[in-house]
């Protein structure tokens, strides 16, 4: 097992940005991002808003993969490291995109903030 790596904690006021993700099956979702004032186009986590029906097991699932990958993401992992590692689908032209709404987020919080 190798060095335990240090969780970054974060200050109390950061830049936060909330963001639109939409499904191939068209339902949308909003996140908040909250971004390292240190290196403010890395973010740092990532909170579920809305999209989902509301006590649904989907909302809750989403809700705990934002603190399970926010966790990650203070712990030094980058958005693309874990984007390798989640399962994709095959579309109908042939082309490959994320099996589910975890890997959608993981892959729009590889984007840069709107503000860089």
């Amino acid at each position: 097992m190798g060095p335990k790596k240090v969780r970054k904690k974060l200050p109390d006021r950061r830049l936060t940005e909330t963001r639109k993700v939409e499904t191939d099956l068209g339902q949308t979702v909003f996140l908040s991002v909250g971004y390292d004032p240190d290196q403010p186009d890395q973010p740092r986590e990532v909170f579920y808003s809305s999209g989902f029906k509301s006590g649904s097991m989907l909302e809750f699932q989403v809700q705990d993969f934002c603190v399970l990958f926010s966790l990650l993401l203070q712990h030094g992992m980058a958005p693309d490291d874990v984007a390798k590692s989640l399962a994709r689908k095959e579309n109908h032209d042939g082309t490959l995109s994320f099996a589910s709404i975890s890997g959608l987020i993981v892959d729009d919080l590889s984007l840069p903030p709107a503000c860089a």
